[in-house]
């Protein structure tokens, strides 16, 4: 069985099952909770672990060794003595917890380089007081005494005369280490920490979800047992004892070398250390990579995947950032333009419809609101007039936020509230509040979802980046004089709300003692269920008016290539499915006259997509699995709720894609031609297989690349608790430059601005990994 494949319902010994299937003929070792074949998982997963267990132990070894060495050579120094208290300091702590903290806080989703430094962190300080003790007995011997006497530099003693006397113990303290490493590996893999972090699955309502990777790696199977081992031991048995042999193994093999080579004595050191040896050995590595990377299917896909022409990328780009298209606002004809345009291009290459009646289109309705003039905001008393998009800018939250109003300021910070109920719920610290008369003020998006259940007259929030106030938004539709379904509580008041710069608030602020730097810091003091308050007196008018625009139809644009057929005498893989996203519209008209092409965000995506598929057609390329491209429409509400591509609703327009089709991953591209930073940026949400496919990709096509520093909420693990949001359809992966964010949704974001260069690298990073995927079972 392959260990990426999972099983739902299933036909078990003559039954319907659902996963986890307990050993039998079919699996042997049972599956895991999502029906992966646990035998697969084992013996695929020993690569990925014992890899990174070797890696660490090659860097424990090489900075213990190092500094032992050192602190060996200058026994009694300071050096000497600032190294063993810096590795008493280290022991002191206790070695899961620090392990645990440090890959956390350098970034879990980074791969294997968090681990690599945690573990060597953690543990170098025990070999570098076993290797000084061992310098410290070889250097009053005779040949060490002869070798200063002859006038050889203290390193060359080292490497020389020894190192070679230390091979023997070296090679057993190896294999230990190798067995403790694992162990580590599998305390941290209980308590949910494994390469890459992993991503949750969501498998019934009020049930803890499941941890998991989507590469095969022991720890990670050990992340989510504790709910099921007791009913499912198989689950746990047999991943448990892959580290307990892997750890007995380890220690009987480095018992049993040292031994041989005390019994061979020197021949074999000296065959180790012997510079032929160790030239042939360089050799055979240079040998084995360049081969590696110049021969076999990927060194083919490179070559077509070098076909990418930024040209060809820019060329859409123009066409969908003519100011003809007014940006793609959503509402306007641009927005139609724009999928016709696309829906051609899928055509002339051949694309095969994947929407409604034959057709590229699936037909959608949206609801927002559209902005009748420029929202206002004025400091009374004060004659310096507020500039729109430099001072303040309209506000888009969960709903509707619109009207006037004026009266005094009042700054409000909230601590963590305490809430009563489920679905009806009740916050008591709030209950006693009414600031009927009054704007409030406020730091966070946090507390603003707490202060809109209060009788006021408006908000005002403090923006973080400047950059948030050039934006221009898609307003919520939802009424917020609405109830909850089931209770009695309203959605909020229609009122103004409105983001302000640091500058102005500080204005509303001056006769107050208080500056918003001040106040953020007593902001992130306050204890449970505090409440913070500065009447700041100062009076402003803001106004914010909109009219609404119910059931706007909008079309996804929706092509498929189609898969051919697997490997013979192998699984077919036509029914795998490669979706490949990319947005093309961009939020409503505002009334500033200001010009907003949206290029980079997100022209740039839709273009390296045309373009991906351009160059998969031209150059012979007949993928196994099927890919769909999905141009979407993403801006205003769907139903009452803000809209999230979902896979399973694109897959749905066409009939039996969705009983026919497996999702194997899902690509999203942004912000492709225009960069502020120098990296290609991965977004992983959890999938360590595609992070490492297009990082790898990325970087054989000489594309600077580096993965998102993204966070895992941990307490899903620790707490036990359900996942409402978050679990995924299938492994995604989204791709842009890093910076893109810095001009989206501005007037900055021109066809001007956009790079040819940053289209064609990123297109070709692209092209390459899409090649693989839609061919290749392992990568």
């Amino acid at each position: 069985h392959s260990p990426y494949t999972t099983h739902g319902l299933t036909i078990v010994n003559g039954e319907f099952s659902v996963p986890p299937f307990e050993p039998g003929e079919i699996y042997p070792w049972g599956t895991d909770v999502i029906g992966r074949d646990i035998m697969s998982l084992i013996i695929a997963g020993a690569q990925q672990t014992l890899f990174l267990t070797g890696l660490v132990v090659l860097a424990r070894m090489v900075v213990g060794f190092s500094l032992g060495a050192v602190a060996g050579w200058l026994n009694g120094s300071w050096i000497d003595r600032l190294l063993l208290r810096m590795s008493e300091i280290i022991a002191a702590f206790p070695t899961l917890l620090l392990a645990m903290i440090l890959i956390l806080a350098l970034g879990i989703r980074q791969g294997m380089r968090p681990f690599i430094i945690a573990l060597c962190f953690v543990g170098w300080g025990d070999i570098m007081q076993f290797i000084r003790g061992e310098v410290m007995s070889i250097r009053p011997q005779l040949f060490i005494e002869s070798a200063v006497a002859l006038g050889a530099r203290t390193p060359r003693i080292i490497l020389k005369h020894v190192l070679p006397n230390l091979i023997p113990t070296l090679i057993s303290l190896v294999a230990l280490e190798m067995g403790a490493v694992l162990m580590l590996l599998g305390e941290l893999g209980f308590i949910g920490i494994f390469i890459g972090g992993g991503a949750f699955a969501e498998l019934a309502m009020y049930v803890p979800p499941y941890h998991y990777s989507d590469v095969p790696e022991w720890s990670a199977l050990l992340s989510s047992i504790r709910p099921y081992a007791r009913s499912y031991p198989w689950t746990a048995t047999y991943t448990a004892l892959a580290f307990f042999v892997a750890i007995l193994g380890f220690n009987l093999f480095g018992e049993g070398i040292r031994r041989m080579v005390e019994r061979i004595g020197v021949e074999v050191t000296r065959l180790i250390t012997n510079r032929y040896t160790v030239a042939v050995a360089a050799i055979a590595i240079v040998g084995f990579v360049w081969t590696r990377g110049s021969t076999g299917a990927t060194a083919f896909y490179q070559r077509q995947a070098d076909a990418f022409d930024g040209q060809q990328a820019m060329i859409h780009v123009e066409v969908l950032s003519d100011p003809a298209l007014y940006g793609r606002a959503v509402g306007t004809s641009g927005v139609d333009a724009a999928a016709e345009y696309i829906a051609e291009q899928f055509e002339t290459m051949d694309i095969q419809p994947a929407g409604e009646q034959l057709t590229y289109f699936q037909t959608r309705s949206r609801s927002f609101e559209s902005l009748d003039a420029l929202p206002l905001l004025s400091i009374e008393d004060d004659d310096s007039s507020l500039v729109y998009h430099q001072d303040y800018v309209e506000y888009s939250g969960e709903n509707r936020n619109l009207g006037e109003a004026s009266g005094p300021v009042r700054f409000v910070a909230l601590g963590e509230l305490t809430r009563i109920g489920d679905w009806d719920q009740k916050i008591p610290a709030l209950e006693e509040l009414d600031y009927s008369d009054e704007i409030l003020l406020t730091l966070a998006e946090n507390d603003l979802r707490n202060l809109e259940y209060l009788p006021r007259k408006g908000i005002l929030i403090v923006a973080r980046d400047p950059v948030d106030l050039r934006r221009h938004y898609t307003l919520s539709f939802l009424d917020p004089h609405d109830v909850f379904f089931g209770t009695q509580q309203q959605r909020g008041q229609d009122t103004p709300t409105l983001w302000i710069s640091e500058a102005v608030a500080d204005r509303l602020l001056e006769g107050t003692g208080y500056t918003v730097r001040q106040l953020r810091s007593i902001d992130e003091g306050l204890d449970q269920d505090e409440i913070f308050e500065v009447p700041t007196g100062t009076p402003v008018s803001m106004e914010v008016q909109g009219s609404a625009r119910e059931n706007v139809p909008v079309r996804h644009v929706i092509g498929h290539l189609p898969g051919t057929y697997g490997q013979p005498g192998e699984f077919e893989l036509d029914n795998k499915m490669i979706v490949v996203l990319a947005q093309y519209d961009s939020p409503p008209l505002v009334p500033d006259g200001d010009s907003y092409p949206a290029a980079n965000d997100n022209a740039s995506g839709v273009a390296v997509m045309l373009e991906v598929i351009r160059i998969m057609q031209e150059t012979g390329y007949q993928p196994y699995k099927t890919f769909l491209f999905v141009t979407y429409s993403g801006e205003g509400l769907e139903g009452g709720a803000v809209f999230h591509p979902e896979v399973s609703k694109f897959l749905q327009t066409k009939y039996g894609f969705s009983t026919i089709f497996e999702v194997e991953a899902i690509v999203d591209l942004r912000g492709l031609g225009a960069e502020s930073g120098n990296d290609l940026l991965l977004s992983t949400g959890g999938s360590l297989r595609l992070a490492n496919l297009f990082e790898s990709a990325a970087r054989r096509m000489g594309v600077p690349v580096r993965r998102a520093s993204e966070q895992v909420d941990m307490s899903i693990v620790f707490d036990d608790r359900s996942l409402w949001e978050g679990s995924q359809e299938a492994p995604s992966i989204g791709i842009s430059w890093d910076g893109w964010e810095a001009t989206a949704r501005t007037s900055s974001d021109i066809i001007e601005a956009i790079s040819v260069d940053n289209l064609e690298e990123a297109g070709r990073a692209l092209s390459l990994a899409l090649m693989i995927l839609g061919r290749e079972t392992q990568y």
